[in-house]
């Protein structure tokens, strides 16, 4: 049979198709809902979008859910959106470089269409017209613009009964030409890019069509031409085009469970079609239904005909009495649940799995890959032989109804059928900014974008977490994530507490970078120098009172406080902790308090040769102005979670924790001030010790600040963390969207983190194994993980979308070895292990 043949297409305007027989459809991108690994409360929610889809349309549409490539050059307009690549060089050479990376892995996405009849047409219908026309009952010239808006008028009224849910955009006229290009070299062939936009060719003809033999049984490659084949394939040979042959079969399903589908997780059976190597899989369900009224009406007349068998068969003695009591029973069972279910109707639908390879082996394979997976579904698919060119059509829109639609059609309930829910994706990520890695879930490799500053300029919040064991990848991404900041033109302040100082090193490869160790200091951290004198007293008494183990109600807090006020500031002269030390003294011989002052002359002195990031006037104050700041924090004591959170522990603290807390507070308060602020640059906070931040009052109100407000002021920040359950409470646990979970092998901290990310491990108990035993697993001597494994993790993106990918580390060589070496000594670094491209 020649392909030209099966393609019904008269007449093309814009996304309206004219068929030779006079239907009319209108055909639509869907934006596919987001599913993964989300709540059962999200998928039901899902389930209830395509539930009011398939009531509402009309007889005879066609859902698609295309396989194709990847426009990598969309990825690449995406990741310099919003970014000026002119005053961002480094990016520019980073945008290069992942561009060339995406390229080589050959990502492929999922394109889902929907095509709705919404009239006939039967212009130019004289029986010479249609002589001259092969019979079509359309004169493309004919179709006048009232036509078009009468269609259009229908397709409207149409989406408005399905709903916005699925986001339904009209095609350009071009995609039908693509679609029939991609059928007809399906797997065989490097795909063009889908056209996805309006562009010059908004009308066409049949003329643009190219024809092609279909060949079912690829009889042509049998020897042994005496001998028919029975091999359920079909080749399609373009020879006017040159191109390779494709191999393909269609795969529909012979039968569906008989005691049902479990939603959600037993249902949602075109979610193994991804991820089969060596093949392009495609898939289209053809439907139509039935309102209620008309199935019970059906279902009286069943009943009545059933009744007369038994009947006629009363007094025979035969299991066919039981067959027909069988059917009696479900029969009921099918008529109560239209009784009981207000608005349901019966839908009835043809399913094909079209598989496509440049081979006949390649597709055979790919086929009984398929069948292998649908056995955990128990729907068994079979490749009808003399169905295949067919069921070949159904995919096309506007193809007529063969016999093979309704031969191999199936009738359930429209809620049942909705929890095929095919309108969904794995997608996870962002729309815009620069590629982090790769989709592991969805089985095409699409790159994830992470638009961290793109997020706050449209609204949205930036701010990350991650959680993770030792070694699992926290410190990569943490590291990753700065360097694409300051690529861009922002900037971060990171606070780092490794005893090699990784963080230093890595800022040896940033121009304009900063680094400070707080016990050797090179700045001065006194809140009463850096900030503005409205504030300082304030952020004096939050910060460095809790240093002096003084209660801001006893005498000497009352004290600190009347002089830490603006007016106190101002009346004493007092602008640093130096002079706060002099006034207390001076205060405490000529106030009527002057044994609190005294107090409080006492503690502040007892730090001075102690603490000289605090007290030494000769240090320049730290002004956060710099493209990369590294506080290095490696000598402080810091408390730990249960001496931060139990009260007795925190009262005995020693003066070196309290220290060190008070230190990591001033940093965390400082970049706040700085970045919390409209200077136009972004600015990210990175801490990779999160309970330091998270646990004291003044760490969770800068987290909170910056979680709630960064997208006002182009700032985020992102914390790192071995158990989100007590490290990720309050602000940061409700406000930070973007979470990150690597490897976790403790069992208690894996199901902490799968959790913190959203997921109900009651319906889905088997991600707990696959975080502590197949993310980036140890393996073989020395349990190393091999390096096409490093990074793999799960992720929960703004959208509350959860799914499954690996990082990328930079494109760029010199940037992935200053994030991926560790230093060990100061003349020498550990080798860098980089993250393998391929998953």
């Amino acid at each position: 049979m020649f392909g030209r043949d099966l393609q019904p297409t008269a007449a093309i305007r814009g996304n309206l198709q004219f068929t030779h027989a006079g239907l009319v459809t209108a055909t639509y991108f869907i934006q596919p809902m987001g599913y993964g690994l989300r709540t059962a409360s999200d998928k039901f929610d899902v389930l209830a979008a395509h539930h009011a889809l398939v009531n509402h349309l009309p007889a005879g549409s066609l859902l698609l859910g295309i396989q194709a490539r990847l426009d990598t050059l969309e990825a690449l307009s995406k990741m310099v959106e919003g970014i000026d690549l002119d005053l961002c060089d480094d990016y520019a050479a980073e945008v290069i470089g992942s561009y060339e990376r995406i390229r080589a892995i050959e990502p492929r996405t999922r394109i889902h269409l929907l095509s709705i009849p919404v009239g006939s047409a039967h212009l130019g219908n004289s029986a010479v017209t249609r002589i001259w026309r092969n019979g079509s009952t359309i004169d493309p010239a004919a179709i006048t613009r009232a036509d078009l808006e009468r269609y259009e008028e229908t397709a409207t009224a149409v989406l408005s009964r399905v709903g916005g849910e699925f986001d339904p955009t009209p095609v350009p006229a071009a995609l039908f030409q693509w679609l029939w290009e991609h059928y007809l070299a399906r797997g065989a062939g490097e795909d063009p890019i889908a056209p996805t936009r309006v562009g010059a060719l908004d009308d066409a003809t049949a003329a643009v069509f190219r024809s092609a033999a279909l060949d079912e049984g690829a009889k042509a490659d049998n020897s042994r031409r005496m001998r028919p084949s029975f091999a359920p394939v079909v080749k399609v040979v373009q020879e006017q085009s040159g191109s390779a042959p494709s191999y393909q079969t269609m795969l529909t399903p012979r039968s569906f469970p008989y005691a049902g589908m479990n939603f959600p997780g037993g249902s949602e059976f075109l979610n193994v079609l991804e991820g089969v190597e060596g093949a392009t899989v495609d898939w289209g369900i053809r439907v139509s239904t039935t309102p209620s009224e008309a199935v019970l009406k059906n279902n009286e007349l069943s009943l009545r005909r059933l009744g007369e068998q038994l009947d006629q068969r009363d007094q025979e003695v035969s299991f066919a009495q039981n067959t027909l009591m069988s059917k009696a029973r479900m029969l009921g069972e099918y008529n109560q649940h239209f009784e009981t279910n207000a608005g349901e109707s019966e839908v009835s639908f043809t399913t094909v799995i079209a598989v496509g390879s440049p081979t006949r082996e390649a597709t055979l394979d790919a086929v009984n890959v398929l069948r292998r997976r649908y056995k955990r579904f128990q729907i068994e698919m079979t490749a009808p032989v003399g169905a295949q060119v067919d069921l070949w059509s159904l995919l096309i829109p506007g193809s007529p109804s063969r016999r093979a639609f309704e031969d191999y059609a199936h009738i359930m309930p429209s809620d049942m059928w909705a929890g095929f829910v095919p309108y969904t994706t794995n997608q996870i990520g962002d729309d815009s900014g620069p590629v982090i890695g790769l989709n592991l879930m969805s089985g095409n490799f699409e790159p994830i974008h992470f638009g961290i500053m793109e997020a706050a300029l449209h609204d949205l919040s930036a701010s990350f977490a991650v959680t993770g064991e030792l070694g699992s990848g926290k410190s990569y991404f943490l590291k990753l994530i700065a360097v694409l900041v300051h690529d861009m033109g922002g900037q971060f302040l990171a606070i780092d507490r490794s005893q090699v100082g990784e963080w230093a090193h890595f800022a040896a490869a940033i121009d304009d970078a900063v680094v400070i160790d707080l016990t050797d200091p090179s700045v001065s951290l006194d809140p009463l120098r850096m900030f503005d004198q409205r504030v300082a007293g304030e952020y004096t008494m939050d910060c460095v009172l809790p240093l002096l183990d003084i209660s801001p109600t006893s005498g000497a807090g009352t004290a600190a406080a009347g002089l830490l006020s603006p007016r106190g500031l101002a009346e004493h002269s007092v602008a640093s902790l130096p002079d706060l030390v002099r006034a207390a003294r001076d205060l405490s011989a000529t106030s009527d308090s002057g044994e609190d002052f005294r107090e409080l002359a006492l503690r502040l002195t007892s730090l001075i040769d102690r603490v000289p990031v605090l007290f030494d006037s000769q240090l320049p104050p730290l002004r956060l102005d710099a493209a990369a700041t590294v506080v290095r924090s490696h000598r402080l004591a810091l408390p730990t979670v249960e001496e931060l959170t139990t009260p007795h522990l925190y009262h005995r603290l020693p003066l070196t924790k309290r220290l060190g807390t008070a230190l990591y507070e001033l940093v965390g308060v400082a970049a706040r001030t700085a970045f919390l602020s409209d200077n136009g640059r972004f600015g990210l906070l990175i801490g990779d010790e999160a309970h330091h931040f998270t646990q004291t009052h003044v760490g969770a109100s800068v987290t909170s600040d910056f979680s709630r407000d960064g997208r006002k002021h182009l700032a985020a920040i992102g914390l790192a963390s071995h158990d989100p359950a007590s490290d990720f409470q309050g602000a940061a646990h409700n406000l930070i969207p973007n979470r990150f979970v690597f490897r976790q092998r403790d069992e208690t901290l894996a199901r902490n983190s799968l959790e913190w990310l959203g997921i109900d491990l009651t319906s889905m108990p088997f991600l707990l194994q696959i975080l502590r035993e197949e993310t980036s697993p140890p393996v073989g001597l020395g349990r190393q993980v091999p390096d096409e494994r490093r990074g793999e993790m799960f992720m929960r993106d703004a959208l509350n979308r959860i799914g499954r990918g690996k990082v990328l580390g930079p494109a760029r060589s010199d940037r992935a070895h200053a994030i991926s070496s560790t230093p060990i000594s100061n003349n020498s670094t550990r080798s860098p292990r980089p993250h393998s491209v391929l998953p």
